[in-house]
């Protein structure tokens, strides 16, 4: 699985805060001494708490930015590795036989090859049955009848009937 590329960014914005807060410190100090040293008036410098409170505020900003960038590109790239997509086929076929719930029939040699036996398929209520662009009932369709069977494989190489269309 690896160590998250993330972290190690976390990592380094964390030592740059860090470091700044640090290299803040030091001038702020140094012109503190110069004007203690010299007695005069210290040049304006913001407190060191009010800078480093800022500067944590800033990193965990760009650290929550940029980790939110990175959950959503690998998420995405994962979603869309993962996904097998929709494969949608349709073939030609005679009617063998018509059932209250199912449909047995005969590709015709005009299909690929794969499409050429016999199929039989169970026709639920959510199957599209038409002819010339208008619904019909299973029932309307008879042995014999040259049909367009359209056919949806979706995740899992599950292959569902979606569509039939009566032709003659």
């Amino acid at each position: 699985m690896g160590f998250p590329v993330f972290f190690i960014f976390a990592l380094f914005f964390v030592a740059l805060l860090i470091v700044t807060i640090v290299v803040y410190l030091q001038i702020y100090k140094s012109n503190i001494n110069k004007a203690l040293n010299a007695e005069t008036k210290p040049s304006a410098m913001a407190p060191p708490y009010k800078v480093a409170l800022v500067l944590t505020i800033i990193v965990v900003a760009i650290v929550f930015a940029v980790g939110m960038l990175f959950s959503y590109a690998k998420g995405y790239s994962a979603a869309k590795d993962d996904s097998p997509g929709i494969d949608i086929h349709s073939f030609y076929a005679e009617v063998k036989e018509i059932d209250e719930n199912t449909i047995t029939v005969e590709g015709i040699s005009l299909n690929d090859e794969e499409y050429r036996g016999e199929f039989k398929y169970w026709v639920h209520e959510s199957v599209i049955i038409v002819w010339k662009n208008e619904p019909i009932n299973l029932s309307d369709i008879e042995q014999g009848d040259l049909v367009c069977v359209t056919l949806v494989t979706g995740g899992g190489d599950i292959t569902d009937i979606f569509k039939i269309q009566l032709l003659n």
